[in-house]
């Protein structure tokens, strides 16, 4: 992809890298759609380890991305509900931290129950799409 930016009022091309996911099987991925929000399986997992560790910056560290990019993961995933989802204390004597609401662990709860139902129920067709698959070589 080629996009087009401007510097000191002229323009100049960039190339730019598009990371695209090339499964080995057959998968299927849930998502959900909330306002105007998606919430999908990676934001789930950043938002269950912000409740076990009590720290955005410790679980943006551990998924290996900045604390901003966890915090605007958090905050547009957060802006979909009318309560929140975390809440978080200023650093300081306590050390501050944040910690999961009832709201948010109830949506963890939840998505984890639906992804496990949609797996269950999509057994079948991923078995068969498996065996009729084109098969790929990892030369």
């Amino acid at each position: 992809m080629i996009s087009r930016i401007f510097r000191r009022g002229r323009p100049f091309l960039t190339a730019t890298k598009k990371i695209r996911h090339v499964a080995k099987e057959p998968g299927v991925r849930t998502k959900l759609f909330i306002a105007d929000e998606t919430i999908g399986v990676g934001k789930i997992n950043l938002l269950a380890l912000v409740g076990d560790v009590g720290s955005i910056s410790a679980a943006a560290r551990q998924m290996g991305m900045s604390y901003r990019r966890a915090w605007f993961l958090l905050d547009s995933m957060q802006s979909g509900f009318r309560d929140p989802l975390f809440v978080t204390e200023r650093g300081g004597a306590n050390r501050g931290g944040a910690k999961l609401t009832p709201l948010g662990e109830e949506l963890i709860r939840r998505y984890r129950a639906h992804v496990a139902l949609v797996d269950n129920q999509s057994a079948d067709i991923l078995a068969w799409m498996t065996a009729v698959q084109v098969s790929h070589n990892d030369d």
